[in-house]
């Protein structure tokens, strides 16, 4: 488990949430998971295909363009999110190829310390200075519990930038608890990692999105392209649901109030199933 990062006193919000350890780092911002299929299986392959690839390319302006515009034409281009570049240069970095990052980042195999990023969409300019909203938004307590938590990158890509689902689940477990949660407790409670890892990957099965939005890739600009649709509870004849912004954050879409509520309870179970191992804990030092 990591804690603390050398580049944490240099990003926004003072805990660097980009390229953490071997196995964990996030590509979100360059459009990584808006692909039609954002399995573990289907990403790795295509990303590990593209790695290989740009291993041969000779390190020209010529040769990376053209390395762009096949990548293009044999990739399946279906984009969840039309307006959301997809990075071509995004693939496998790392001693084992491990976790994700930028195949024109100066330290990246074959770059010999020359910085490519310029021959990207957005150039080297975004690439240096663009934070994600979590950055901001997240509490570092909770953005420290993440970083250090998770230890695959594929999850890790698809839950750090989602600031306000976060926000919600942290703040219902804290309230539970009647404290704020940090790091240090999930060191003590060991047995609280795996049930943080499975609520947080509703993110990735929730089985209540619409067939339209099937999709776990986050658009987290700020242009409300594609904001996220409430839920229709005037249709369904019930009371908004106490875990309304959760359900809104994961897209929900119901037909019936039952199969609301079988949302709610897999929602509640999850949470319960986290705060229960510290107060199990607290009550136990309590008695001691």
């Amino acid at each position: 488990m990591c804690c603390d990062h050398a580049l944490d006193a240099q990003v926004p919000g003072g805990v660097y949430l980009c390229q953490v350890s071997e196995k964990v780092s996030c590509g979100a911002c360059c459009g990584l998971y808006n692909v039609a299929d954002t399995s573990r299986p289907a990403m790795e392959k295509m990303l590990r295909a593209r790695t290989v690839r740009f291993a041969q390319v000779p390190r020209t302006a010529a040769a990376i363009d053209a390395f762009a515009r096949e990548t293009t034409a044999i990739e399946p281009q279906e984009r969840p999110f039309p307006q959301f570049h997809h990075c071509p240069f995004t693939g496998l970095i790392g001693k084992d190829l491990s976790r994700v990052g930028c195949l024109l980042h100066p330290m990246a195999t074959g770059n010999n310390g020359v910085d490519f990023r310029g021959l990207s969409y957005y150039g080297g300019l975004a690439c240096h200075s663009y934070f994600c909203p979590a950055t901001h938004q997240v509490a570092p307590r909770h953005k420290k519990i993440l970083r250090a938590l998770i230890d695959d990158w594929h999850l890790y890509g698809l839950v750090v930038t989602e600031s306000d689902l976060l926000m919600a689940l942290f703040q219902e477990i804290e309230r539970r608890l009647g404290r704020k949660i940090h790091l240090e407790a999930f060191y003590q409670y060991p047995e609280a990692v795996q049930p943080l890892m499975d609520l947080l990957r509703l993110k990735i099965d929730w089985p209540h999105r619409p067939p339209e939005a099937d999709t776990p890739c986050h658009y987290f600009f700020f242009d409300l392209v594609h904001e996220r649709p409430t839920v229709a509870y005037a249709r369904l004849g019930v009371a908004v649901s106490r875990f309304e912004v959760i359900l809104r954050e994961l897209v929900s879409l119901f037909d019936s109030a039952a199969d609301l509520r079988r949302a709610e309870e897999r929602i509640e179970a999850g949470i319960e199933a986290v705060v229960g191992v510290f107060r199990e804990g607290t009550e136990g030092q309590e008695r001691d």
